[in-house]
């Protein structure tokens, strides 16, 4: 088998650019024809003659269906609670609600000016 090389998460910012992917299947795009058949326990022939009926039956039943996997869903809430999960926006909520209850508590042009500042935080 050919050795393995490290793979990168070129594009999820979450894990970096330099973090490895931890995978152990076969790494197939870096094998030889030989070895690829060898590994599936196929015979070197297998692209002229093709799979049995009962080889594709005995291979869908061990791998599955020839589908790719789909991606977990990110909900609405799951993406504005990652924009929002942060020290600097729970200090400038602390700051609104506070702004908020002298508002209410205050009166006169305090009042609104108190309001107004809810509003721009």
């Amino acid at each position: 088998m050919a050795p393995r090389q490290p793979e990168y998460h070129l594009s999820d910012p979450e894990k970096g650019f330099n973090s490895k992917v931890q995978n152990d299947d076969p790494q197939w795009h870096a094998m030889s024809k030989e070895n690829v058949c060898g590994v599936l326990g196929l015979s070197a022939d297998i692209r002229r003659n093709g799979l049995t009926t009962a080889q594709a039956l005995k291979r869908l039943e061990e791998y599955g269906p020839n589908k790719l996997s789909e991606k977990d869903q990110i909900t609405l809430l799951q993406r504005i609670w990652k924009q929002v999960n942060n020290v600097l926006v729970g200090i400038l909520v602390f700051v609104a609600v506070v702004s908020l209850i002298k508002g209410i508590i205050s009166s006169g042009e305090d009042r609104l000016t108190n309001f107004i500042e809810v509003g721009l935080i």
